[in-house]
């Protein structure tokens, strides 16, 4: 039985067996049809839906379940209980839902999608136990079934309608020469829906806007022509924060006008998914892809990784090319990869990287004498998986940045404790301020600055003037800020949370000598000494320090100002009252171009705690209608307990949650079904 507070699944048993039985199950599986769009093509009427289920049953019932590990078997037997209780009079999206959960769980028997490395993938792909077709197709299962039925994460906003293709060449060319299965080639990879794809792929580029819904950009991204050079699949494109979550004060994360808001698995509608890689976070925590990829100004990769309890790492500004990606601020944008494991935030930062001599800003330099241009950018780290070593902790010296308040979040700072004892533990060396507290403490306040809303005002209209980009209606030409504006002031009922901070970015005159152009210059001036010389870079010679550390996110302002890499781990999930098991995570934050380094700790930290435990993602309604109505009736006893529990979990699946449901049915409705049945058998003697 279940018990509040002791249903969080061992880490252990959360990472164990990603890679099962595959030989008896080889690579049969149901093949999705994707259209024009980039949608994915499901039966329409109850004859076509059941015959879909019917092939899925029949493979199901082929199987001898008894030969994979009795978790992934009971799934799977779960599901096909599911099956019958469908009929010719069921709706043909309920039917469709059916389906989609039997193949997802048929596809965990051959690899668990949800704890398998894209190493473990590519291993299996060279035996000849996987191919990239299958893998595709079972993302595309999760993605139907996750993104839009069950819980409606709403967090891919369109699938490549030419993805199956590539994974099919991409076998093609494995079985010419099996040594291409190696790094990110083949391997599906969703981006966040503001990095530039061509107009071939299919998939517009839209940052969310409802003025960009058509923005078809004539050639990739210098990112997109990175990735497909490494040979990985770009499977679709992510929902965001729109712009970024830089059009509107007090928009929810997660929310864009033209796709609507994004769910965080880990407890959908209840837990904030945060932004603006808010949609590449919930893809990445719900294993809607081998990894994903998202774009950070001030916190857009590290928050939405931390919220989702993934590993996030946003590089050095400069390193990955800012070229072909609607824009915020040059000063500080910076794309990067968010995943489930460092090892596969690793191999796609080795895809990622490289020197764009389009990236217009690359040559601004970092105030700690490294003069970032081509021959520095070429020289850097080819391959970051070399640094995925156990023992990366050993001898470092880490700063403690900022500690949490002992009093208003007493669980957090225990937790915090428990970090810094696994630290210690793994040979690292801890540094406080000379107060016991944080070493933010010895920094001046951040200056006050208006650099984002500057540099927007300038970046966005570069961007603009270069694309060919058509609103929704596909006949209005947007070209500037101003025509993003204009548009979407035509569209205010859709507008739901305004623009006021296009409207105010519109507002600056940023012509060269201008009063506002000065200002610009002067308060960009006053973040990089803030943030570099009397900050990060005065903390790390001051102490001489490898890193600083935090939780979640204690140094994402002070890195955002300076330009500088940080690497967010999962380290585990809240237990106060009132936090709903939100995940946290440890922030550690470097020098300029150190992702080396943060790498080898990150993954040394990982290895040593296991943190991350996936998300149930069950829908809960039902059961929260019953427990609301033994509530009512002040019920008490074992089986509220156990449903309480399950229903607090972040981490029940929806067999757990359904089981509750019968449990509890049958505790509030029980006695007096039975006493109906029998006056009815009564009756009709």
């Amino acid at each position: 039985m279940l018990h509040v507070g002791t249903r969080k699944r061992s880490a252990a048993r959360a990472l164990a067996a990603p890679v099962l039985c595959c030989f008896l199950f080889g690579n049969a599986a149901t093949a999705f049809a994707l259209d024009a769009n980039g949608a994915i093509v499901e039966a329409t009427t109850t004859t076509a839906a059941l015959n879909d289920l019917k092939t899925v049953v029949a493979e199901a019932k082929g199987l001898k379940l008894g030969s994979y590990p009795a978790g992934y078997a009971a799934n799977v037997k779960y599901a096909l209980a599911m099956v019958a209780t469908v009929s010719p009079a069921t709706p043909v999206d309920r039917i469709n839902e059916t389906r989609l959960a039997l193949r997802v769980a048929l596809d965990t028997l051959t690899i668990d999608l949800e704890k398998a490395t894209i190493a473990d993938m590519q291993a299996m792909v060279r035996d000849g136990k996987l191919t990239y077709e299958k893998l595709l197709n079972m993302y595309l299962a999760r993605i139907a079934l996750y993104n839009s039925h069950t819980v409606k994460l709403n967090a891919v906003a369109i699938v490549n309608p030419n993805a199956l293709r590539l994974a099919r060449e991409a076998d093609a060319a494995v079985k010419a020469d099996p040594s291409k299965a190696a790094g990110m080639f083949g391997i599906p990879v969703l981006i966040k829906d503001n990095i530039g794809t061509a107009a071939e792929d299919g998939m517009p580029t839209t940052a969310g806007s409802i003025a960009l819904a058509n923005n078809y950009p004539v050639r990739d991204s210098f990112l997109a022509g990175r990735l497909k050079e490494a040979g990985a699949i770009i499977l679709g494109k992510t929902n965001l924060s729109e712009f970024a979550n830089f059009i509107a004060q007090g928009m929810r994360n997660g929310y864009s006008t033209l796709h609507g808001q994004v769910l965080n698995p880990y407890l959908p509608g209840v837990l904030d998914v945060s932004g603006s890689s808010s949609g590449s976070g919930a893809s990445g925590a719900a294993a809607l892809a081998a990894i994903t990829i998202g774009t950070e100004t001030s916190g857009s990769i590290l928050s939405p990784s931390a919220a989702n309890s993934l590993v996030g790492l946003k590089p050095t500004v400069g390193l990955v090319s800012r070229n072909g990606i609607i824009p915020l601020s040059h000063s500080q944008d910076t794309a990067g990869p968010m995943g489930r494991s460092v090892s596969d935030v690793a191999a796609l930062l080795t895809a990622m990287q490289g020197y764009d001599p389009d990236d217009i800003h690359i040559n601004m330099g970092v105030d700690n004498e490294i003069q970032v241009d081509q021959a520095y950018l070429e020289a850097r780290v080819e391959d970051y998986s070399a640094y995925l070593k156990k023992d990366g902790l050993k001898g470092k010296v880490l700063g403690v940045y900022a500690v949490p308040d002992k009093d208003r979040q007493p669980d957090l700072y225990a937790s915090f404790q428990n970090v810094l004892q696994t630290l210690r533990a793994q040979g690292a060396r801890l540094v406080f301020a000379a107060n016991g507290g944080g070493l933010s403490s010895e920094l001046a306040p951040a200056p006050a600055s208006k650099v984002l809303y500057y540099d927007f005002k300038q970046d966005i209209d570069h961007y603009l003037q270069s694309q060919n980009a058509f609103a929704s209606d596909k006949k209005t030409v947007i070209k500037s800020l101003q025509d993003v504006i204009a548009y979407n002031g035509t569209h205010l009922d859709v507008l739901k949370y305004g623009q006021s901070i296009l409207q105010e970015s519109q507002g600056y005159d940023m012509t060269p000598g201008s009063a506002d152009y000065q200002t610009y210059q002067a308060q960009r001036a006053a973040d990089i000494q803030y943030s570099r010389k009397n900050g990060i870079n005065y903390l790390l010679d001051k102490y001489q320090l490898d890193a600083l550390i935090g939780l979640n996110g204690s140094t994402t302002g002070i890195a955002a100002k300076a330009g500088y890499p940080s690497i967010t781990v999962p380290a585990g999930y809240r237990t106060a009252e009132g936090t709903n098991g939100q995940p946290f995570n440890l922030q550690i934050t470097g020098n300029a171009f150190t992702e080396e380094q943060l790498i080898q700790m990150g993954y040394a930290f990982e290895q040593a705690t296991l943190a991350r435990v996936a998300p149930g993602m069950a829908v809960k309604d039902r059961l929260k209608a019953l427990l609301d109505d033994a509530a009512a009736e002040h019920a008490s006893g074992q089986a509220y307990d156990d449903a309480l529990a399950v229903y607090a979990s972040n981490f029940s699946t929806q067999r757990e949650v359904d089981h509750a449901v019968n449990v509890m049915t049958n505790f509030l409705y029980g006695s007096w079904w039975k006493q109906w049945q029998q006056f009815y058998n009564r009756a009709t003697d």
